[in-house]
């Protein structure tokens, strides 16, 4: 049953880390379904007692009500178990399949939406899966049992007393959920976008002062904010009502009235049944009020992670190339961005021991080739070899330690400079890390929080991993972009070095021909072409 509700809610494509919880979901529900008949024997104790004033019916009351509450208390625990399990296999699934998308299906997602798929959206299924079970035994098992007993004792007729609680159903299980739905996603974009506005303004303070705030972040934060008010404004106007009568019918007056209009006649015991189980529904509606708005959300949570995790990852094998020292080729390798053929039949050996500068106008395809060199993006046709393999056939781990990939925007962890070359290289000494941080012109305490360095300074951080790094392979995507003309010279001579010294191969775009001229070759990509490369 647990498997069937959880195919029901969950997308298939988070089955594989929900399976391993549900057999401890079963037990938290089968748990829970045995608490809550123990606590519904208590309550027929206590009407027993009426006509039968012994002993043994309060005994029999405290042992259910203990039993139940060990049993709830079971069942809290296996479930929440269950769910805190559940959540950490899904956030390894997510980052792991995130890290195996092409940059270009990457790129299709803002910094909130990965924010919210990684996190948020996980959190939201807590509700989901760590409560659904014993809600279910709440609003079925429990008012099933009570109306059975009800009518039992005391006829039909006292099946009026449940009117109050299914006409406020209505609006909770229907009404609500329909407009929360209608309401919700616009209520979470919003925030989305004020997230998002507060984070840009944070980072372009700069920009802010400049132009004022009748544009950039702090404009969108003020519009954001706004329609955010209104909508509330319009929610609570729309819901208020509504919202006050279901309240009202929920009130225990309201059952007790019908109740006691329909029962005064009858027996102490059936008066008593028609009192304590006339609730039946008032209770579940009560207790699920906001509870199946978490289902909804934890459903369309479900709906936005299983439609991430189909999307369709880049390939690996199983061949480990080791620590060899191969050549990188590229095989008629073309790109076709929409209807627009970016690059075609591209054909190019980059030997070992050398570094290749990589030329040609904006949006020619250069980024988009290193990325396909080293393995992030997947061409419309062609292939990249790592001496006679295909790099699709390579382990994860493998391709990873022959290839070191710095974009153009790499930036650092908000730590200290040591620790983010021990990124690199978790083993050096710190005369090593000096040693690097020099070929990249860089004199730094190696205790400076990195992240409130310039960006020239960030910039060369980076860099100096490259001469700490053990991969065979460097592509690099404009690496001195922030440096003066001086500097960029000096790191490039020292770029080069590095690749004959230790028969690295090095290959980098750039968009300064002095600087190219320092590379061993260099590969000038025109619109549409193959290949233009020269010996320097």
């Amino acid at each position: 049953m647990i498997n069937k509700i959880g195919q029901h809610y969950v997308t298939p494509a988070l089955m594989p880390a929900l399976r391993p919880s549900l057999a401890k979901l079963t037990l938290g529900t089968l748990s829970e379904i045995f608490a809550a008949v123990a606590k519904i024997g208590a309550l027929l104790c206590l009407i027993q007692l009426i006509d039968d004033l012994s002993n043994r019916w309060v005994y029999a009351a405290i042992g259910l009500w203990i039993f139940s509450a060990l049993l709830s208390s079971l069942s809290s625990w296996l479930v929440h178990n269950a769910e805190s399990l559940f959540s950490a296999r899904l956030r390894r699934q997510v980052a792991q399949h995130l890290m195996r998308l092409p940059s270009k299906t990457l790129s299709r997602y803002g910094d909130n939406q990965l924010r919210r798929l990684v996190s948020e959206d996980i959190n939201t299924l807590h509700h989901m899966v760590a409560h659904l079970p014993s809600e279910f035994v709440t609003f079925a098992i429990v008012p099933v049992m009570s109306i059975t007993i009800m009518l039992n004792m005391a006829g039909p007729m006292a099946l009026l007393t449940l009117l109050p609680g299914l006409i406020a159903s209505l609006y909770y299980l229907v009404f609500l959920p329909r407009f929360a739905a209608k309401y919700g996603a616009e209520r979470m974009n919003i925030m989305g976008e004020i997230v998002t506005a507060v984070n840009d303004y944070t980072r372009g303070i700069r920009v802010n002062r400049v132009y004022g705030t009748q544009s950039g972040a702090l404009a969108s934060y003020h519009g954001a904010t706004q329609r955010f008010t209104n909508g509330i404004i319009k929610w609570v106007g729309s819901v208020a009502l509504p919202a006050s009568i279901a309240i009202a019918l929920l009130q225990a007056v309201s059952t007790f009235a019908i109740a006691y209009s329909i029962s005064y006649r009858l027996s102490p015991s059936a008066m008593a049944s028609v009192f304590f189980f006339g609730l039946a529904v008032v209770s579940p509606v009560l207790k699920l009020g906001h509870g199946l708005d978490y289902v909804t959300a934890g459903k369309n949570a479900a709906k936005n992670i299983g439609k991430l995790l189909k999307q369709t990852p880049i390939g690996c094998g199983n061949v480990n190339v080791g620590s060899k020292t191969l050549p990188l080729q590229a095989s008629k390798i073309s790109v076709i961005n929409d209807t627009t053929t970016i690059i075609d039949s591209f054909t190019h050996r980059f030997p070992t021991g050398s570094c290749t500068a990589i030329m040609g106008p904006s949006g020619i395809g250069k980024s988009t080739l290193l990325r396909i060199l080293a393995g992030q993006e997947v061409p419309y046709s062609g292939t990249t070899m790592l001496g006679s393999y295909e790099l699709s056939t390579l382990t994860e781990m493998s391709r990873h330690m022959a290839i070191r990939y710095v974009p153009q925007e790499i930036g650092v962890l908000k730590t200290t400079v040591r620790q983010n070359l021990q990124l690199t290289a978790p083993n050096a000494c710190d005369s090593e890390f000096f040693d690097a941080l020099a070929l990249a012109e860089v004199d730094i305490n190696l205790d400076y929080d990195a992240s409130l360095l310039s960006g020239g300074q960030q910039q060369r951080v980076a860099l100096a991993s490259i001469f700490l790094n053990q991969a065979s392979i460097f592509l690099l995507d404009e690496p001195t972009s922030a440096l003066d003309k001086k500097t960029a010279l000096s790191i490039m001579q020292n770029l080069t070095e590095f690749a004959q010294k230790e028969n690295k191969t090095i290959v980098m775009v750039t968009h300064d021909a002095e600087l190219a001229q320092r590379a061993d070759f260099i590969l000038t990509l025109p619109k549409n072409a193959q290949l233009q490369d020269e010996e320097v």
